[in-house]
């Protein structure tokens, strides 16, 4: 019987192991923005890029390790996420401490949500969320990343839509490597083994920071946490709620 936690390389998406891959990296690369001019940079380069699916707890953790370490990533925001809300307050303070440790912010766009099909419907779209993130966190919005691309999808591949750099452009995959966490595993290398060994010239690392935690924990076990810690937060809520307005909580 296969040992997932080998086969899957559990040991490498903790805290620790992550601040360690970003000391190794900073050895040999330059960490930039994702704007046209830091791109076309001359030298060794990597894209520093946090889809956020899942957690902004475990964003925020990532965004301060990094921050001890002087390293500037970008975290994609998913207005449609079905495990945290961006109208929350405690949430909303989480991504102002983000950016507050100097980080920038961009939109993780869910195209199947609005059946995009045509430029103008996506361009529609790109410009009605990356307004409510500028407005909500008083940010300047520069990126998009898709969320869960179709194939169809991925044919709108120009460098940017609605002023804003596509990650998945045919410019950036074209000339840019990529190094993907999605799912919880390494989708086609291991983060340090592409850094330390291959060493492309440009890199594009793409991290999910639900799957990045303080302890060995499997992907399954993560996504749990996830959707437990919130069901406990908001049954503290609303008996908090009630117990500061002197009213009871009714049980059988």
């Amino acid at each position: 019987m296969t040992d997932n936690s080998i086969q899957y390389n559990f040991s490498d998406f903790t805290h620790s192991h992550y601040k360690q891959l970003l000391l190794e990296a900073k050895k040999e690369y330059e960490f930039i923005e994702f704007n046209s001019s830091e791109i076309n940079k001359d030298k060794k380069t990597i894209l520093c890029r946090h889809d956020v699916d899942l957690s902004i707890h475990e964003a925020l953790n990532l965004a301060q390790i990094e921050n001890e370490i002087n390293v500037k990533a970008t975290y994609f925001l998913l207005p449609h996420s079905e495990f945290y809300n961006l109208f929350e307050k405690s949430i909303a303070d989480k991504v102002n401490k983000i950016i507050s440790l100097g980080h920038n912010i961009g939109l993780h766009f869910d195209p199947i949500f609005y059946n995009v099909k045509t430029k103008d419907e996506l361009e529609y779209w790109l410009n009605f969320e990356k307004e409510f993130i500028q407005k909500i966190f008083k940010v300047q919005v520069d990126a998009f990343s898709f969320h869960n691309p179709t194939e169809e999808i991925l044919t709108f591949d120009d460098l940017s839509y609605a002023g804003m750099l596509n990650t998945y452009s045919n410019e950036i995959k074209t000339n840019v490597s990529y190094c993907s966490d999605s799912n919880g595993y390494w989708r086609f290398k291991r983060m340090y083994d592409v850094i330390s060994i291959d060493k492309p010239n440009k890199l594009q690392i793409l991290t999910h920071p639900e799957w990045w935690t303080a302890e060995i924990m499997s992907p399954k076990q993560k996504i749990w946490r996830c959707i437990e810690k919130r069901a406990e937060k908001n049954k503290f809520f609303y008996e908090n709620t009630l117990s500061k307005f002197g009213r009871n909580v009714i049980d059988w």
